[in-house]
């Protein structure tokens, strides 16, 4: 599926509407509720390893197709706040994945409260206009959103890795003489 998107980035990007990217969403999300607790599991119900890759290829694919609405595709003045609002979400989520470091489940919570909050804008999955219309980029908006909780479950996959190595550590200064 990520090589049929990377091509239609070559070739296609000018003549694409959301509809022709609709089966490749559809797909995206079959293989995302295919998570148990955010992660993917064997017929066993085992925790396979590669979890990373798995996150990272579907993180990827959910991106070619944001790039490849936001090349056809306007979004309009209404949804313009909210994609805003989810392209700052998403590069500072983004920069806390790129340096990492020690964090635990309350740094994550300001992304996901934006990401809730732009959730409960939604009826019945869509974005409405004041006039009770669907606006334009409707796609592009949905494509930063499934984008951001991608990378929060990213962020909660690498937390829950360094919390396993912690357990390991051997703590020096509890010793008694």
């Amino acid at each position: 599926m990520r090589a049929q998107l990377e091509q239609l980035v070559l070739t296609h990007r000018w003549t694409l509407r959301e509809t022709d990217l609709w089966n490749y969403s559809q797909a995206l999300q079959e293989i995302d509720k295919m998570r148990v607790n955010g992660k993917f599991v064997d017929a066993e119900g085992d925790v396979p390893s590669g979890q990373y890759v798995l996150l990272y290829l579907l993180r990827r694919c959910y991106g070619l197709i944001h790039r490849l609405l936001s090349a056809s595709e306007p979004v309009s003045e209404e949804l313009m706040p909210i994609a805003n609002k989810l392209s700052t979400v998403k590069k500072c989520l983004n920069e806390v994945l790129k340096f990492g470091g020690p964090f635990n489940p309350r740094d994550l919570y300001p992304y996901q409260l934006a990401l809730f909050q732009v959730d409960s804008m939604r009826k019945d999955g869509k974005f409405i206009g004041s006039d009770g219309s669907v606006p334009e980029g409707q796609g592009i908006v949905m494509a930063h959103l499934n984008e951001c909780h991608e990378l929060v479950e990213m962020l909660k996959e690498a937390m829950e890795e360094g919390e396993g190595e912690d357990e390991f550590e051997y703590d020096y200064g509890s010793e008694s003489e």
